[in-house]
């Protein structure tokens, strides 16, 4: 099965990725459980802004310990891929709205990753796992007394947990017709398979906007510290 397979960015073969695998699902019996397992692990990692995702691996961002959505996805599909559950990427455009206060973003929405999992003959999809719980609750609490529903990454009434049953989105609210997708763009390995693809080529990131991203990571990754230690 396609979604299965290794690639360059998801090199499930990784001594370091199949060993955190085994540690994490050895003593779990349904792939449900392993599923929610590997969700847990990779949400625990903090968010953290990548300056360019193109050269990682997944054990690239396992060593790293900290991602965004691409990255912290990409680490989740694999993992999920060593343990034999299948899983993919699923991108899509959402409004910029759920990352006021962390990215000065000039544009109204944003490529967001998230991965689908294959559980009981069915795809679910989640993207809980991207903000660190220590996060979203602050940044819930910030949302909570500032009176908006999105912002810092998350929407107010985001997942926090993942079942493993359902979808789950920390980004977004299916009650909330502001925060939903404008574009789904389809399912993909890895988010350089998914930008590589000639259907894409209009979404492909040129030197100006990766200059862009380098110079901003930091800076998101700063404002991010502050809300978490604000919360503290």
């Amino acid at each position: 099965m396609r979604w299965l397979k290794a690639t360059p960015q998801l090199d499930i073969t990784s001594t370091k990725l199949r060993t955190r695998m085994m540690a994490l699902t050895q003593l779990l019996a349904t792939p449900r459980e392993k599923a929610v397992a590997i969700h847990d692990f990779v949400k625990s990692l903090p968010f953290g802004c990548s300056a360019d995702y193109s050269p990682l691996k997944a054990s690239d961002v396992l060593k790293l310990g900290h991602g965004d959505c691409f990255t912290k996805g990409m680490l989740m599909v694999a993992l999920l891929r060593c343990a034999g559950i299948p899983a993919r990427l699923r991108f899509m455009s959402l409004p910029v709205h759920f990352l006021r206060g962390i990215i000065d973003a000039e544009e109204s929405t944003i490529v967001h990753a998230m991965a689908e999992v294959f559980l009981e003959d069915r795809w679910i999809v989640t993207d809980s796992y991207v903000p660190d719980e220590a996060l979203q609750l602050a940044a819930n609490a910030r949302l909570v007394h500032e009176n908006r529903s999105m912002g810092y990454g998350v929407h107010i009434h985001g997942s926090l947990y993942w079942t493993g049953k359902d979808d789950a989105s920390a980004q977004c609210d299916e009650k909330d017709p502001s925060s939903l997708p404008t574009v789904d763009w389809g399912v993909a390995d890895d988010p350089n398979s998914f930008y590589d693809h000639p259907s894409h080529s209009e979404l492909r990131r040129n030197f100006a906007t990766r200059l862009k991203w380098r110079l901003a990571a930091p800076v998101v990754n700063k404002r991010v510290a502050a809300i978490r230690m604000a919360h503290a």
